[in-house]
């Protein structure tokens, strides 16, 4: 079977962690993006308000030019990565 061949290291169980952090990673995007739109829709927000709540995705669009700027500098506490996510959090 050459099509198993191809899906069978995405069976391992060391990779099980990484399809949960890819799933949380990208919740709040399509929730903002899709869901909360209709959401607001259906409760009659006004377009003015729900235009509003797009500006809320811009920030994960624009990715890609903020992310290299933020990875030049440290927090000064508990190092660039796990400073970085507390920041965030």
């Amino acid at each position: 079977m050459p099509i198993f061949n191809y899906i069978q290291p995405y069976l391992s169980r060391r990779v099980y962690p990484l399809l949960l952090l890819g799933v949380a990673s990208g919740l709040p995007l399509a929730l903002t993006g899709g869901t909360l739109q209709a959401w607001a829709t259906v409760e009659n927000v006004s377009l003015k308000e729900i235009g509003f709540l797009t500006l809320v995705g811009a920030a994960y669009t624009f990715k890609f030019l903020w992310a290299p700027l933020i990875d030049r500098f440290v927090p000064p506490f508990m190092g660039r990565r796990r400073g970085w996510m507390a920041i965030a959090q």
